[in-house]
């Protein structure tokens, strides 16, 4: 997902023109429901039954969930007790990409952040804590915003930083990373921080990956499902990595991860970790690669289901697990309130052994 702020004031306008809504296709086929407790309860769970791609992936039963929670809705249960039902079984899916949007009264997007676990407890982490790119735009000389998610700056002993949070159009993406690598091409190694790229287009994440591809490879497989069984999928589409742009950049680069690092994020750094001369440093990605179209439910709260299998080139899914870095450093949010970031520092010593 882009900037979450961002999304959850375009997704109602863009969900009502790109995706036949569950409660309309009620409609198609009979006369709706009523808004009760228990319909909507039933229609939440025949959604995700009907086009979740990840059961097989992660061995979920879904059927004895449903059975686990069925107890708790009858139709006398207030929003709250709705609200808290349905959020417990999104939990239990453990994915970062399921959202639940109450359009009335004052309860919250759930879960609006990115799942984690530590030590067995589940926290929601809502505010990157670990990363700032105005602080790291301290360590450069010449920071360049070219567009509102890609931006790049020198620093010292002839190095590059390089910041992409998102994806922009196709083509502005093309002739700004033009301009980049050009910029950068003679430099002894890149820094290439996406701790803060919380999704977008996965087609613009290709292209970018390809701007730092030394030659063709696979890098990852998808398919979505396509009918009633949790088997039922479409051909599994194949997607290369290739080189882009007059100088694609095959030095040393050491690409920073965190837990925010998502969605279209991830599978750009799928695509780059399949090349030699690239290193990840940070922390695990969030594992949630998957489109994630959204839902209404009879009472009009919306809901974010992901319908697609997304894989490494090897056929293991990091959903819900995320990609591991070649090496793990986390900054604190102490340290970056002092104006240091020391997943950065570490990079650039890395760069500069």
């Amino acid at each position: 997902m882009k900037n979450r702020n961002l999304i959850y004031s375009l997704v109602f306008a863009f969900v009502g023109s790109t995706f036949m809504m569950a409660s309309c296709e009620e409609e198609l086929i009979g006369p709706e429901k009523a808004n009760t407790p228990t319909n909507n309860f039933e229609l939440f769970w025949k959604t995700f039954d009907e086009h979740y791609g990840l059961f097989e992936v992660k061995n979920i039963d879904w059927k004895a969930i449903h059975d686990q929670f069925r107890s708790k809705i009858n139709d006398q249960i207030t929003d709250e007790e709705l609200y808290s039902v349905l959020s417990d079984m999104l939990v239990l899916l453990n994915d970062n990409h399921l959202n639940l949007y109450p359009t009335n009264g004052t309860l919250p997007v759930f879960p609006g952040g990115v799942l984690s676990y530590r030590n067995g407890k589940l926290e929601i982490l809502k505010v990157q804590d670990d990363y700032d790119l105005e602080v790291d735009k301290t360590y450069t000389s010449g920071y360049q915003q070219l567009t509102e998610n890609i931006g790049y700056g020198k620093l010292p002993n002839n190095l590059a930083y390089v910041n992409i949070k998102g994806t922009d159009g196709l083509k502005q993406v093309e002739n700004q990373m033009e301009k980049i690598m050009a910029d950068i091409a003679d430099t002894q190694g890149v820094v290439l921080d996406i701790r803060g790229f919380y999704g977008g287009y996965d087609p613009v994440s290709q292209y970018l990956a390809g701007c730092f591809a030394s030659s063709r490879k696979l890098y990852m497989t998808t398919r979505k499902r396509n009918g009633p069984a949790h088997g039922d999928f479409t051909e599994i589409m194949e997607w290369y990595v290739t080189p882009k742009t007059a100088k694609p950049y095959t030095k040393s680069v050491i690409m920073l991860t965190s837990r925010f690092t998502q969605s279209a994020g991830e599978t750009f750094a799928l695509a780059m970790k399949q090349f030699d001369h690239i290193i990840t440093l940070g922390d695990t990605t969030a594992g949630s690669f998957s489109d994630n179209p959204n839902f209404e439910l009879y009472n009009s709260w919306m809901f974010s289901v992901s319908v697609g299998d997304y894989r490494a080139p090897d056929g293991i899914s990091y959903e819900g697990t995320g990609l591991l870095p070649d090496k793990y450093a986390k900054t604190a949010k102490s340290d970056l309130l002092n104006g240091k970031d020391i997943v950065l520092e570490k990079a650039i010593q890395l760069l500069n052994q």
